[in-house]
């Protein structure tokens, strides 16, 4: 998929979440290690980046790290869940014991997975009402006309959809199992009809727990998590309590492999032989009905029996249960995102988002020809439409070009920011870049009515421009443009020849060239930006109030001033696509 440009991605400290486990184990290498990646070049073409670098929309932040979080940073918590089709919140505890699906009379069609509905059946017998038994019901999916009927059920009432399908899976199966002993009965022991009946997935289920739960038990004849105190003193708990002060080489002395349990080995065990006559009467079904009879792959994974093969044999499938999560912080457990427990409710309780937190970093190609001042009284639209749009795909080596950076501050406190890019960017395509002011303050994300308010009074850098005076030229440590909330800066950059350095080397041969993937002609910049700022402390009024009620008696009470808050964080600046040549 081909990038637009330009472009601008986070990079998330994957390392510090992932082994904030090893932390206090090995505190010394640890430290040592995070060092040396504060130190070393954030590289945007390593594998390991593919992971770790994000849009700013699609991150949080987390208050007590002071760092960014991506979703890899954080582990999720199950706070409620619910159907999506009645919107009922079903407590964990009828989860846990009757699994994900609603057992209310929400129903999924097993050929379009829409909606069922429950509908009146109209009975042939209309004209004389007084002989019909009562009122019959069917479930049918508005989308594609699929209805109970097909597959032969009714329900007496539209209230219970769940136990009436219970209770005709379990008429059918019990009338399946007496037409087979019947047919045991009346038909010879020899015969081949006889011994291919099979049981139903039911009857093997529930064979083969309780094949295992017996197996089990032999194994371990006294459950070590039972609290019976006559249960320690039998011989194998004595045994076992011995092992546990014995020394390790006695222990591994007497360490015996545990005996293998044995497989089931017999249909009464559970086991489910594969028969031939099964798959020929599989394929002759097939040849008979058609390619249009059989179910697709989306079709079974709905059904409780994922072998179900034909859409004949296919069942209403109850609907799937939803949950909605928390977000916690893997490091810190602290609460980044809490939804709220109204399921009607679209509302998050707790939501930190990165994009409140962040400065945002924009960039876009610097044109005098076609970027004139705010604040200089000219037609937009007329220079705008005579100008040259600027071909991001096209960068030529070697060739100088200037790019506006932008930083908006969305914190309501003014913050300092402090620039850091390698004077070559990594890989392949080696290019030069160059910040003319590293450094420069940010305003504070006040009311818009503060601008317009200073706007009369207070000029940008660039106020100095006349009517007639030209482009303006950028200067080293000055700041190219100011408003509110954001400050822009300039950028130069040089694009590297493919394969060769900047400037002042001869650039490869075409053959060299050919080994370039396309994704190396990309010029991408890697920016290191630090921002500090003053904020007043939560509980400096609380602790304020106790040093003037309390006096000089209360030593103990801290200074709770303004305090600095330093974050740091690395960025990705795709600025173009470097040109053949």
């Amino acid at each position: 998929m081909a990038q637009q440009f330009p472009y601008t991605y986070y990079a998330c400290c994957i390392n510090a979440s992932s082994s904030a486990s090893l932390v206090q184990k090995r505190s010394s290498h640890t430290t040592t290690a995070d060092e040396e990646d504060e130190d070393r070049t954030f590289d945007p073409r390593s594998p390991r980046a593919n992971y770790s670098l994000y849009p700013l929309e699609h991150l949080l932040y987390c208050d007590d790290c002071q760092q960014i979080r991506c979703p890899r940073c954080y582990t999720e918590e199950i706070v409620a869940w619910y159907c999506p089709s009645c919107l009922f919140d079903v407590p964990n505890t009828q989860v846990r014991t009757e699994g994900n699906r609603c057992q209310r009379n929400c129903y999924n069609c097993p050929i379009c997975t829409s909606p069922l509905q429950v509908n009146p059946l109209e009975h042939s017998s209309h004209l004389a009402p007084e002989s019909s038994n009562g009122a019959s019901y069917f479930l049918g999916c508005p989308y594609c006309n699929w209805s109970s009927l097909d597959i032969g059920v009714e329900f007496a009432k539209h209230t219970g959809i769940t136990a009436q399908l219970a209770k005709l899976k379990t008429a059918r199966q019990s009338q399946a199992k007496k037409e087979r002993e019947e047919r045991a009965e009346n038909t010879d022991s020899n015969d081949n009809n006889a011994l291919n009946e099979r049981p139903t997935r039911d009857d093997l289920f529930s064979n083969l727990k309780s094949f295992y739960k017996d197996a089990l038990s032999s194994a371990n004849p006294v459950n070590p998590l039972s609290f019976d105190p006559t249960l320690y003193n039998s011989p194998p708990s004595v045994t076992r309590l011995m092992n546990l002060y014995a020394p390790p080489s006695v222990k591994r002395a007497k360490a015996a492999k545990p005996t293998p349990m044995r497989e089931a080995h017999s249909t009464s065990e559970g086991l489910l032989p594969l028969s031939p006559v099964d798959e020929d009467m599989s394929i002759a079904r097939m040849a008979q009905a058609g390619w249009d009879s059989l179910s697709s792959t989306a079709q079974r994974s709905q059904q409780q029996h994922p072998t179900t093969k034909f859409v004949q044999d296919l069942w209403p499938a109850q609907t799937r249960l939803l949950t909605r999560r928390a977000k916690r912080c893997a490091t810190c457990r602290h609460i980044l995102t809490k939804p709220d427990s109204k399921i009607s409710s679209t509302r998050y309780r707790i939501r930190i988002l990165a994009l409140d937190k962040v400065p945002r970093l924009s960039i876009r190609a610097l044109s005098a020809l076609h970027t004139p001042h705010p604040s200089f009284p000219i037609s937009v639209s007329s220079t705008a439409a005579t100008a040259p749009r600027f071909e991001y795909e096209n960068l030529r080596p070697g060739v100088m070009v200037q790019f506006l950076l932008t930083l908006h501050n969305p914190l309501f406190e003014p913050i300092r920011v402090t620039l850091g890019t390698p004077a070559v960017t990594p890989g392949k395509l080696a290019s030069r870049v160059t910040v003319l002011c590293p450094q420069f303050e940010v305003g504070a994300n006040t009311d818009v009515w503060d601008e317009a308010l200073n706007s009369s009074t207070t000029l940008s850098s660039k106020g100095k421009m006349q009517p007639g005076d030209g482009p303006v030229q950028a200067e080293a440590g000055k700041v190219w443009e100011r408003g509110r909330n954001w400050t822009s800066v300039v950028v130069e950059i040089v694009p590297g020849f493919p394969g060769g350095a900047p400037t002042g080397i001869v650039p490869r041969t075409a053959e060299e060239e050919e080994e370039l993937d396309e994704e190396d002609t990309v010029v991408e910049v890697p920016v290191f930006v630090r921002f500090e700022y003053e904020y007043e402390h939560p509980d400096a009024a609380v602790f304020e109030k106790m040093r003037e009620e309390e006096g000089a008696r209360v030593k103990e009470v801290p200074e709770m001033g303004r305090q600095t808050r330093e974050v740091a964080f690395w960025t990705v600046l795709g600025v173009g696509r470097v040109a053949g040549r």
